[in-house]
């Protein structure tokens, strides 16, 4: 058990044992097991499985470039994994919901604000394992009330209520982190713990690219078989989906421009889709009353 201590903090030690028990706990469910395993196939579909190729990919190169500039080394497994799963695996599950770049910009700031929180302020000091192992299922307890409340207006002072009683929590987690960093300074300040407060938030930077390119193939994915579906001249379809693609490009503000202004007439009349793409990608409104004939 020392061992393990030394490795992992009580926090995270906590976290694996209330996993492995609601693992077990599933397990013994007949139902809840065939809809885990339908849950499992639908992760490993087809097109999951092109993301994870690219995503194995990106993080390769990600972390041999890191480990090439002494940046990462096998000691910094343990935190990488936590960051994976706590940070890249929620960012990119989530890329579906950002359509517009201020969800981007809004998923992004959440992002590293919450892997600050949770790397440095939260896993920098825990409590007893005893005290972790009955603080972790309270907690969740009360978020997901909160979140059941937040689904009615009528629960409106019960949500107002569990909001601050986890602002107090949170406030008072971060004044025990901070009371320990002043009376343990010495014992902190240190180049390994500096690197484990600014390595996740590096590693989140970094995979920026990937989850803003795979938002941005999420959209134009699923509006270009919108276009598909939009008339039956599939050779003005064609030609629409190059312009966009030239005109937006990697601009997340351009495409959606398009998407919200684009009017499906344009495929029946003589308009000219180059400058009427162009047009509708710089503006928020519809363009209305104006001829785009050749």
């Amino acid at each position: 058990m020392k061992i393990i201590q030394e490795i992992f903090s009580n926090r995270e030690i906590s976290l694996l044992i209330w996993l492995l028990l609601i693992l077990l706990g599933i397990l013994t469910q007949k139902t809840i097991r065939n809809s885990l395993w339908d849950v499992f196939k639908m992760l490993f579909q087809k097109q999951f499985l092109k993301v994870y190729f690219f995503l194995i990919i990106y993080l390769s190169i990600m972390f041999w470039s890191l480990n090439k500039m002494k940046l990462w080394n096998v000691t910094d497994l343990k935190d990488s994994l936590f960051w994976f799963f706590t940070v890249a695996m929620v960012m990119v599950f989530s890329t579906n919901s950002t359509k517009k770049i201020t969800d981007f910009k809004k998923l992004l700031f959440d992002t590293i604000k919450i892997t600050i929180v949770l790397e440095f302020i939260i896993n920098l000091f825990s409590f007893s394992l005893l005290t972790e192992l009955i603080m972790l299922p309270f907690l969740t307890f009360i978020v997901m009330l909160q979140v059941f409340s937040e689904s009615d207006q009528k629960n409106f002072q019960v949500t107002k209520l569990l909001n601050n009683v986890l602002s107090f929590i949170g406030l008072s987690i971060l004044l025990f982190s901070i009371y320990k960093t002043y009376t343990e300074f010495n014992n902190i300040a240190n180049l390994g713990t500096l690197k484990s407060f600014i390595l996740p938030i590096i590693l989140t930077i970094l995979f920026i690219p990937f989850a803003y390119s795979l938002s941005l193939f999420s959209i134009y994915q699923s509006y270009f078989i919108r276009l598909d579906f939009m008339t039956v001249k599939k050779d003005k379809v064609k030609i629409a989906k190059k312009h966009i693609l030239t005109i937006a490009n990697i601009n997340l503000k351009k495409l959606n421009n398009i998407i919200d202004n684009f009017d499906k007439k344009v495929f029946y009349d003589d308009t000219d889709l180059k400058v009427y793409i162009k047009d509708i990608s710089k503006i928020k409104k519809p363009i209305t009353n104006t001829v785009y004939s050749k």
